[in-house]
């Protein structure tokens, strides 16, 4: 009871934009102080939140690039941080970050609407069958296509996705919502596919 009492005093104001979540981390990237906005973005409330890890409120694809570029950025190996991440929900957020002078962190995370990521249904078996490991030849056989059909469907969606490789392809699908991150054998997500 003391611990969210002290708690309630470490809450940032709310901010001039409405729906923009204020975090100030430490060098550890632990939430030090939030703002309400920012733990309705995430279904909480702020005394959930403060003590956190701040890449924990994010999906599992994109922690460790966090927790990297946002430590780099609090040693002062970076001037700042701009980017759009994938949250549980699903949904997108605008993430800018910027350093304080006592080696920590003040972010602000904004909710963002990204062009939707659609897939037919056989681009989802396709992706489905590359984030599972199977190679081409079998993804192919299962589908009823010739390997050279699902190469090319493949080179489709590392367009759609701007990925530069099929690894890269199967962890932006992760990172974008597109495959859901806690189901094996991977599966895409219902939002993502054409109806």
């Amino acid at each position: 009871m003391a611990e969210a009492a002290l708690r309630r005093g470490k809450r940032l104001p709310e901010s001039a934009e409405p729906g923009t979540g204020m975090v100030e981390l430490d060098g550890d990237l632990v939430v030090r102080q939030v703002n309400g906005a920012f733990a309705q973005l995430f279904g909480t409330t702020p005394d959930d939140v403060i003590g956190t890890p701040f890449p924990d409120w994010f999906l599992p694809a994109v922690r460790q690039t966090l927790r990297r570029e946002l430590a780099e950025l609090a040693a002062g190996r970076r001037d700042g941080f701009d980017e759009r991440l994938a949250c549980p929900g699903p949904f997108f957020a605008d993430v800018t970050a910027r350093p304080l002078p006592d080696g920590g962190l003040v972010l602000l995370v904004r909710p963002a609407e990204p062009a939707p990521v659609r897939l037919g249904d056989l681009d989802a078996q396709i992706l489905e069958g590359l984030a599972a490991g199977e190679p081409t030849v079998r993804i192919a056989m299962r589908l009823y296509l010739s390997r050279q059909a699902v190469d090319y469907r493949i080179g489709a969606m590392l367009r759609k996705l701007e990925a530069p490789s099929r690894a890269a392809l199967v962890s932006k699908a992760y990172a974008c919502g597109v495959l859901c991150p806690s189901q094996w054998p991977p599966r895409v997500a219902p939002h993502a596919r054409e109806n």
